[in-house]
């Protein structure tokens, strides 16, 4: 009754002092009506509305970090003040806007992230817009804190409050209820704009055009849905005659689409494969340690008693801590380093990943990473000299034999096979099974030598629109490189194919592993990086005299001298010695480039020359082709899956 007479009462048209009636009508939004039944169910509407939108802000955040409640995160504040201060006028800051496109899940990879993103911050832009017109502005506060607090995205929250101003606070609101919509909606793109050109000046502007309509796509989208948002829910609030219950049943279409086109074409196992991604270069990237380690002793210095000792005493002392730190097998004894620490760490994450989602397409790709966190190393000798923390993965562990086996077992035609053939391969030959490790790399050059099947993955589709759609394989994401895994899977080939020694067997290239013998090791034992390969080699040189692999010691010597006319000389000298050996085209190859980084551009080009002419089936001959497109600046570096 209450109800009915207050309609009665709001359809009067007031009395001004003119006696004209003001052609405004009374109801203007959901508090219009004041009775107390329909108070309870507009609030309780409200309360539901700002519920959806609480979990629309929350699964915003989830797709950027991985991460469900921001609040209930360990340093929120610190975040949240990171993301506030980090972004730049373009809007492209540390963890800004513009990165939800980018990462944890690329739309380059994952185009559904297209739609996704494109229809979450429509939902994330119309609604408080849509409140601050049907409820009020001060209704719509609740719903921007939930963009800025929740989904973490400050800087859009403010952009929202001023288009809330605008869409619902005179003297900027009009009577035409769309249009003050459409409005509100200017401040919004304005962001989006300045957010997508942040995001064209560091990534898209080193991509292709069809992957740039990827980055601009979600943006146009979002602005295109919210319009389209803005005209259903004002249709509909007029033909119900600004009653509550409009905004619910919209808002649940805008914020469960997004999380069923993820649930269903993308998957949680995307987002926590891309963060694992993103540990692993964490974990293992290398890091130039100079300055923290200078800070840190002049803190030491800083804090010993008088008399002082000197700080360059305490620098070496502390630079000795680090490197066992780093690399315990130089320590007298046995403890977890830093390295082991990582290690431990980031291989829990891959157990974890492959324990929750054991049917993932990246579980191969998991187990990848866990072999090659297994087989990773710090350069010992790279710290000594320049302070850098380098790693390094191209030395396997007995470790990882058993994840490079799953790997070959559960991915046999892809590029992880062949880095997981490479590795068994290595691991068969130091433990002198040398039948099946030829077997496994003649597998592998057969099978990808021949296909060059990462030069057919990596070229783009006829079709634009297909370009657009595809998702990319796997196994692409971690950038191995067939011609690196083909160079050293060639050259192992070569060197056990050829050195069967007749008084030796294999002896000097796997050592000797017999359980009542002492251990010896072999050529194949040797890490290149270690401080002590130089003297190994000359101790496997003397206990082998005249072996068949002498060639490839008295190499590998010369390739290790940091002098570049010193290593020139040795490797002229091996070449004279060696020139009929299975490891002259690799000394021609050495030397070749020796001599160009050395200024000598014609004794390369001639050394090149020599090695197509007397060797052309020689992967080294293949090699030095490449290389002689290469710009004279560039070094050599070993490179490795």
């Amino acid at each position: 009754m209450t109800e009915q007479r207050s309609k009665i009462l709001s359809s009067t048209p007031s009395v001004v002092l003119d006696g004209t009636a003001e052609q405004e009508p009374q109801l203007k939004d959901v508090w219009s009506r004041s009775g107390s039944t329909y108070r309870v169910r507009a609030g309780v509407l409200f309360v539901v509305n700002l519920l959806l939108f609480a979990g629309a802000g929350s699964f915003a955040f989830w797709l950027r970090s991985g991460e469900r409640f921001a609040p209930a995160l360990e340093g929120y504040g610190d975040l949240l003040r990171e993301t506030f201060l980090s972004v730049r006028v373009a809007g492209y800051g540390g963890v800004s806007l513009g990165k939800l496109l980018l990462e944890p899940i690329s739309v380059q990879d994952v185009p559904l992230q297209i739609p996704i993103v494109g229809l979450l911050m429509a939902a994330l832009i119309a609604i408080p817009i849509l409140v601050a017109i049907l409820y009020r502005f001060w209704s719509a506060v609740p719903f921007v804190m939930v963009v800025g607090f929740l989904a973490v995205m400050p800087w859009l929250a403010i952009t929202l409050l001023g288009s809330c101003v605008i869409a619902s606070v005179r003297p900027f609101r009009t009577r035409f209820r769309f249009m003050s919509a459409l409005l509100g909606l200017v401040p919004a793109v304005a962001y989006l704009v300045l957010a997508w050109v942040g995001t064209t000046d560091d990534v898209v502007g080193r991509i292709d055009p069809v992957d740039r309509i990827k980055f601009v796509a979600p943006w146009v989208m979002a602005i295109v849905a919210a319009a389209l948002l803005f005209a259903i829910v004002l249709a509909i609030a007029k033909m119900v005659d600004y009653r509550p219950g409009t905004i619910a049943p919209l808002l649940a279409v805008m914020f469960g689409l997004p999380v069923a086109l993820f649930e269903g074409y993308v998957g949680r196992d995307e987002l926590y494969y891309r963060r694992l991604e993103k540990a692993h270069a964490a974990h293992f990237a290398d890091f130039d340690a100079s300055r923290p380690l200078e800070e840190a002793a002049a803190e030491r210095w800083a804090r010993r008693p008088t008399p002082h000792t000197s700080l360059r005493a305490i620098r070496e002392v502390l630079e000795t801590q680090w490197l066992l730190a780093l690399a315990p097998e130089l320590a007298p004894v046995k403890a977890e380093s830093i390295l082991t620490h990582h290690q431990s760490e980031f291989i829990a994450q891959c157990d974890w990943f492959l324990r929750y989602f054991p049917d993932s397409r990246y579980a191969s790709n998991v187990v990848y990473l866990k072999a090659g966190a297994r087989d990773t190393r710090v350069d010992p000798e790279e710290f000594r000299q320049s302070k850098w923390i380098r790693y390094y993965d191209d030395f396997p562990s007995v470790a990882s034999w058993h994840s490079w086996r799953m790997v070959l077992v559960n991915s046999p035609d892809t590029l992880l096979s062949a880095a997981a053939l490479l590795r068994l391969a290595q691991l068969e030959a130091q433990e002198g099974d040398v039948e099946r490790a030829v077997g496994k790399l003649r597998t592998l050059i057969n099978r990808f030598d021949r296909t060059k099947i990462a030069s057919a993955q990596a070229q783009p589709p006829d079709d634009p629109l297909q370009g657009l759609l595809t998702r990319q394989r796997p196994e692409l994401s971690l950038g191995i490189s067939i011609d690196a895994v083909l160079l050293e899977a060639h050259s192992l080939y070569d060197l056990l194919t050829s050195n069967r020694d007749p008084l030796y067997g294999y002896e000097p290239l796997c050592g000797t592993r017999h359980p009542t013998d002492k251990f010896r090791f072999g050529l194949l034992d040797l890490v290149p990086r270690h401080a002590h390969y130089v003297a190994n080699l000359e101790t496997l040189r003397h206990r082998y005299p005249n072996c068949r692999i002498a060639d490839n010691i008295e190499l590998r010597i010369a390739t290790a001298e940091s002098s570049g006319e010193r290593k020139i000389e040795r490797l002229e000298a091996c070449l004279r010695q060696f020139g009929d050996k299975d490891a002259a085209p690799e000394v021609l190859y050495r030397l070749g480039v020796a001599y160009r980084e050395n200024s000598r551009a014609d004794a390369g080009r001639e050394s090149f020359s020599r090695l197509r002419r007397d060797h052309p089936d020689s992967i080294w001959a293949r090699q030095a082709s490449r290389y002689s497109a290469w710009p004279s600046n560039v070094q050599v570096s070993r490179a490795g899956p």
